[in-house]
């Protein structure tokens, strides 16, 4: 997800957070320190009530998190790969780079999520009963008993059965182990996902017209969210469809225009980019080893007066931080590999030799070419 901060790993898996997180962890705090905590610990000064909305908040978080690390965590076991983890303003994502082999894994994974909310639920749950009775604790007891009730909405919400909720991924791997079929399966999902988002956005309007103007607005945002990853996602399931068997060498580019390591910047733009059509450069040292990705992007980095001075190899994106393929890798599995940190491109090694390189505008083509065949003009 662009715009996103890198906070580091967790359980081993890259854990980032989007610029959203600010927005909604303030709001929570509003909510907490404004009308709940008052409300449920009344006494305190204003003060007392904002520190108490920021832990709150601070907390559910981190549920959140978990909740999302118990989905990477049970994917990883399964042998799905996984490229990491995402809060933003609606909760949070794993992004896995492949999918789950069986119906049975991908109700695992599914359901990993909502179970950790529950018992996320039930232990904020048991200590408000133990802070609700002791004295001068009322002010904790109110904060975890928002996040056990927050938890349990977010476990019942996120099982309703339509794509991208974790329903939908259990109402997928339901119908993928009746018809053998994951693809049907997916599009029936999201169908399901697109209607409640449908639903969600009507329900919101209704609330507007109701005079209530928030839980109108945020109905409406929410309804609007899952309508518009559930459209996604089912051009994502059309689009693994239409490729099929189609291998990677069959859309790689061919053969590739590389850079040197050594080369100073002003001589790369001189010699290649100026003259050139890419917008990237695989970097291959005089071994013949890929060390990386060079792109215009980190080019203009590059102060104009320094550009004779640094060298390629200086601003190289690492090769580990570079999607990589192989030539005879189907290519829907390459698909979740081209994400924005990627470039949306992909090096093609066969055995450490460079032999191609993939961009999304080669899937892109690649689409709409095969559609011709099922969908002719």
């Amino acid at each position: 997800m662009r715009d996103s901060v890198r906070l580091g790993r967790v359980a081993g898996f890259p854990v980032s957070a989007h610029w959203s997180v600010g927005v909604i962890l303030l709001l929570l705090a509003w909510v907490l320190a404004g009308g709940v905590l008052p409300q449920t610990a009344p006494g305190h000064s204003a003060a007392t009530y904002w520190l108490g909305g920021l832990v709150g908040s601070f907390l559910l978080l981190c549920s959140l998190l978990a909740h999302e690390l118990a989905h990477a965590v049970v994917a990883r076991r399964a042998g799905v790969e996984v490229e990491g983890v995402t809060l933003w303003l609606f909760g949070g994502v794993a992004t896995f780079r492949s999918e789950a082999p069986s119906p049975r894994d991908d109700l695992r994974i599914a359901v990993a999520g909502p179970l950790t909310s529950l018992a996320v639920a039930l232990g904020s749950g048991l200590a408000w009963v133990a802070l609700d009775r002791s004295p001068g604790l009322d002010l904790a007891a109110g904060v975890t008993g928002w996040l056990s009730t927050i938890n349990l909405v977010l476990a019942v919400f996120n099982m309703v059965p339509g794509a991208p909720l974790d329903g939908g991924r259990v109402l997928r791997a339901v119908l993928w182990a009746r018809t053998g079929d994951r693809e049907r399966a997916a599009v029936s999902a999201t169908r399901a996902g697109r209607a409640m988002g449908y639903a969600l956005v009507g329900l919101g309007l209704v609330f507007l017209l109701l005079g209530d103007p928030v839980g109108g607005v945020w109905t409406v945002l929410i309804g609007w969210f899952i309508l518009a990853a559930a459209n996604a996602e089912q051009e994502a399931t059309v689009t693994r469809t239409l490729l099929g068997a189609v291998l990677v060498r069959d859309v790689m580019s061919s053969p590739v225009v590389t850079a040197d390591p050594a080369l100073s910047v002003e001589d790369l733009i001189e010699r290649q980019v100026l003259s050139g059509r890419h917008s990237a450069y695989p970097v291959v040292d005089e071994d013949g080893r890929v060390v990386g990705l060079v792109t215009l992007r980190q080019l203009r980095t590059v102060p104009a007066q320094r550009r004779d001075v640094t060298r390629v190899r200086d601003v190289v994106l690492p090769l580990s931080e570079v999607a990589t393929a192989a030539p005879t890798e189907p290519l829907p599995g390459l698909l979740p590999r081209l994400t924005p940190g990627s470039g949306r491109r992909a090096l093609v090694l066969d055995e450490d030799r460079l032999v191609g390189i993939v961009t999304l505008a080669d899937v892109s083509r690649t689409v709409e070419a095969r559609a011709l065949l099922t969908h002719p003009a």
